[in-house]
């Protein structure tokens, strides 16, 4: 590809060839980390307000067990397992208000034993605030820019081929049409 420009069997085609090709590749080395770098920030910042947004309402409060969950669940033949289950229990908010509901127990947890439960500002039962992880998902959002960006000029590279072979194709019929008719003649007459 990168041969002398004087070389009398390199077609003008075959330069814009090698200029697009360049052209493409220096795009992807400097378009592609910048491409990344902002993805990955916008994502990163977004995660971070999630967890953020996640953790403020989240609160771990203790709750007191007032009735006992089923202890032993099984086959008949004996090989009980213990499993968890629910039990009704009681807790008091970070507002200070008091409340009562089911609540995921293990089998072996009594009544009376305090469990701690995740609930929201006034009270109400939550999930746990979800293990958020802001750079594994900036990392992924910027390998995934990264292969989009390759697969993407790798798209302008094809189309550029085709368009660079269909003139060659033309440009050789063209060719073809002036010298076939000088190599077809009967040379014996």
């Amino acid at each position: 590809m990168f041969v002398r420009k004087n070389n009398p069997l390199w077609r003008a085609s075959d330069r814009v060839e090698a200029g697009m090709l360049l052209g493409l590749f220096v795009l992807f080395l400097l378009g592609g980390p910048v491409l990344a770098w902002w993805a990955a920030g916008g994502a990163y910042e977004s995660a971070t307000a999630e967890a953020m947004r996640d953790r403020r309402n989240a609160f771990q409060v203790p709750a007191e067990l007032v009735t006992v969950p089923p202890s032993l669940s099984g086959d008949a033949a004996g090989t009980a397992a213990p499993t968890p289950g629910t039990a009704q229990a009681r807790w008091t908010a970070p507002d200070g208000t008091r409340h009562a509901g089911e609540i995921g127990v293990a089998p072996t947890q009594r009544t009376g034993e305090e469990v701690t439960i995740w609930v929201t500002r006034s009270g109400q039962q939550r999930e746990a605030p979800s293990d958020h992880n802001p750079v594994a998902k900036a990392g992924l959002v910027a390998v995934v820019m990264i292969v989009l960006a390759a697969a993407a000029l790798n798209g302008m590279r094809k189309i550029g081929l085709i368009l660079l072979d269909r003139h060659r194709a033309r440009a050789w019929q063209q060719e073809w049409l002036e010298v076939g008719p000088r190599w077809s003649r009967d040379l014996r007459s």
